[in-house]
């Protein structure tokens, strides 16, 4: 037992002055006879037992109040497990390590983590005056902890101050980081205090258990306390959103998407009607109910369809729990703006099917398309106000005039895009005079690969062979999406020069025939791009246009020249991550704002690139270029690492069975703390005892 005031025991002695007064106050009579008084005499002795309880009652409760009131005063504490096991063990360095890591938020009205710091506060209050201490605060990348020492001010500065983080938490790491630095201390006594919620995600017991330096210079286990903040219960439940993915509902018409998220339920009670939703700002824009089975996983589709394009940031919510982090997941989402296109057809046909802009046409409009599309003739087409289109297509037109090809590269330089398919009415002489300056390589000549009444043209025709899908152009056209590409046959293609001279090296080629022969090259050119496509897109000098790749390859050819196309993987980084931004062209990237404002650490990359990070909480993080101005295209969202969803605990006797049984000492935290200390119910006797003297002098 300890003592916050020893002193005030001295008032203690007080509770002597009722047995004194008693020997003192004690007389003895003499006798005189007289006979009237041997009735009252013969009364007395029968009162007499009855005077003596009375009397030894009134000096118990007097000698208890006198005593009590003191040893309150005194502030009395039972001795808790840290010390128990000093008495037995002797004086210990101590390191107090703090779990901190996201399953610490748990919370049933109080967090885990707050009953954590009071559990590392009384691991500190517990420890003898000549006991050196140390507080870690274990976090996944912690910072190992300072030798042991006196400063009790500072480590309890420590652990008020500490945060829960959004993160996983090493445990096994921080333990061998605390024992490292409990080996600098000469006491030979050492001592590990875990306050955690023991959750399978903290330990790595498939490692060795931790070990100091012992007096002779062996390896000896440390004696190890564990702080149980989760009261020694058999689970904590909770249910997660562990995944998401956003994918075009085309079906559903322009800018649609449907929602896709994983919800796992990680508890032993199954979860019913829990309510999942979309939302953007302070709009719900979904909502649906979603029913999990104990342990088990669901997911939950939803399908929204934005009014307009471009950069939204949002939210996928689920019914909170105990551990509300894990149950929402923020996103960025590019959604394509409304694209206007001016089609220029060069070789208009009667029938529709042989008609040069009639595959375009119905790729650029089928469903879930953005582009509204103006489809004219060479003539007309040509003298159109491009400035009214974001998107200009010349289909196997003759070359257009001076004038003509003076407004084409204004409109591009300006950030219109381009597209150039050719054909028989593509002379590459006038194009390269006309339009020299706008295409990414000059016009050679036509290269003819198989005639199509030929009967070995199936094996003669050329077909695709190297196509870059790390290219935002061609990224979806892998596996066996891959196949409508390279399975197209091409009688005739345009051959280019090696580059253009009027802007060397700015050209690059995304695809190529079996023969190197270049099949699409793209440039930027001012703010615009342009792209040449060197065969035809109707089915005069291919099958391309009838193959499964053509309708999304020409929707992605208008949103890539019209700026609008992700032109970056989706970017998934999780808490604790660093994450690789490429802004486009010269764009620089000065700095990464976490949702809370802080401003996360960047550095450029030699390949223009640039690592931010690492993140240390989930949501959407804004990026801003060289101005300081936000470039919403490069945003991104950071989600937590579902590990840290799983609320399972290790059972104490595993636990004790990995750091051994002679060395581990478990504390069940408050469950051995009294509920009302113990001055209190001292204090409460002495109101007692005085009311009972009371009551007893009055009969």
């Amino acid at each position: 037992m300890t003592f916050g005031n020893p002193w005030f025991l001295l008032g203690a002695l007080g509770a002597l002055i009722p047995v004194l007064v008693h020997l003192f106050d004690r007389r003895r009579p003499r006798a005189h006879p007289f006979g009237p008084l041997a009735f009252v005499l013969r009364s007395q002795k029968r009162t007499a037992s009855r005077l003596k309880l009375k009397r030894l009652l009134l000096y118990a409760l007097r000698t208890l109040i006198l005593l009590a009131i003191p040893i309150a005063l005194a502030r009395p504490e039972l001795t808790r497990d840290a010390q128990a096991a000093t008495v037995t063990r002797g004086p210990a360095a101590t390191a107090v390590i703090l779990d901190a890591s996201l399953s610490m938020r748990w919370s049933d009205g109080t967090s885990n983590f707050e009953k954590g710091r009071d559990e590392a506060r009384d691991a500190l209050k517990d420890l003898l005056p000549e006991e050196p201490a140390t507080v870690m605060v274990c976090t996944a990348s912690p910072e190992a902890p300072q030798p042991p020492g006196f400063d009790r001010a500072r480590l309890r500065a420590l652990v008020d101050e500490a945060k829960p983080t959004y993160g996983t938490a090493d445990l096994s790491r921080c333990l061998d980081m605390a024992a490292r630095a409990l080996e600098e201390n000469p006491m030979p006594g050492k001592r590990l205090v875990v306050v955690s919620d023991m959750t399978v995600s903290g330990f790595r017991l498939e490692a060795p258990p931790p070990t100091v330096k012992g007096p002779t210079g062996a390896m000896v286990k440390p004696e190890v306390v564990l702080r149980d903040v989760a009261s020694g219960r058999e689970s904590l439940d909770n249910h997660a959103l562990v995944d998401l993915r956003v994918e075009p509902a085309l079906q559903a018409g322009p800018r649609a998407y449907q929602f896709t998220f994983t919800v796992r339920n990680f508890g032993a009670k199954a979860a019913k009607d829990l309510e999942a939703a979309v939302r953007v700002g302070e709009s719900t824009l979904a909502k649906g109910f979603v029913d999990v089975p104990a342990g088990g996983t669901t997911q939950k589709t939803l399908t929204v369809r934005f009014p307009q394009g471009g950069t939204v940031v949002g939210q996928v919510t689920l019914a909170p729990d105990s551990l509300a982090e894990d149950d929402r997941r923020s996103f960025v989402l590019p959604v394509p703006r409304g694209l206007k296109a001016l089609v220029v057809n060069g070789s208009p046909h009667a029938t529709r099917y042989r008609d040069e802009a009639f595959f375009v046409d119905a790729a650029l409009t089928s469903p879930g398309s953005p582009v509204d599309v103006a489809v004219r003739d060479a003539e007309v087409g040509l003298r159109e106000d491009f400035s009214a289109y974001d998107l200009v297509l010349l289909l196997n037109t003759t070359a257009p005039s001076a004038e003509e090809a003076q407004k084409l590269t204004a409109f591009v330089e300006n950030g219109g895009g381009l597209f150039v398919s050719v054909g028989d009415h593509v002379n590459p002489e006038a194009y390269n005079q006309r339009l020299g300056t706008l295409l990414p390589r000059p016009l050679r000549l036509v290269r003819t690969s198989a005639e199509r009444e030929d009967p070995d043209a199936e094996t003669k025709t050329a077909k695709l062979a190297q196509v870059k899908v790390d290219h935002p152009l061609f990224a979806p056209f892998t596996g066996r999406a891959e196949e409508g590409l390279i399975g197209a046959r091409f009688y005739k293609y345009m051959l280019l020069e090696a580059d253009s001279p009027s802007a060397p090296g700015t050209s690059q080629v995304l695809a190529t025939y079996e023969d190197g022969a270049p099949a699409v090259a793209v440039a930027r050119r001012g703010k615009g791009r342009v792209a040449l496509f060197t065969s035809t897109v109707d089915r005069d000098w291919s099958d391309f246009a009838i193959r499964t790749s053509f309708l999304p390859l020409m929707q992605r050819f208008a949103a890539y020249l019209t700026g609008s196309l992700e032109e970056r993987e989706e970017v998934r980084v999780r808490v604790g991550e660093t994450v690789t931004l490429r802004p486009e062209g010269t764009q620089k990237v000065a700095g990464v704002r976490a949702p809370d404002g802080s401003e996360l650490p960047v550095k450029a990359q030699p390949d223009g690139s640039f690592v931010a990070g690492p993140t240390v909480e989930p949501g959407v993080h804004a990026v801003l270029g060289a101005d300081g101005k936000p470039v919403a295209a490069l945003d991104f969202a950071a989600t937590l690492d579902p590990a840290e969803s799983d609320l399972t605990r290790v059972p104490q006797d595993t636990l004790t069975a990995y750091f051994g049984e002679d060395t581990v000492k478990a504390s069940t935290g408050d469950a051995d703390k009294p509920a009302v200390p113990l001055w209190t119910w001292l204090i409460l006797a002495a109101c007692l005892a005085f009311f009972f003297e009371g009551t007893l002098l009055r009969k």
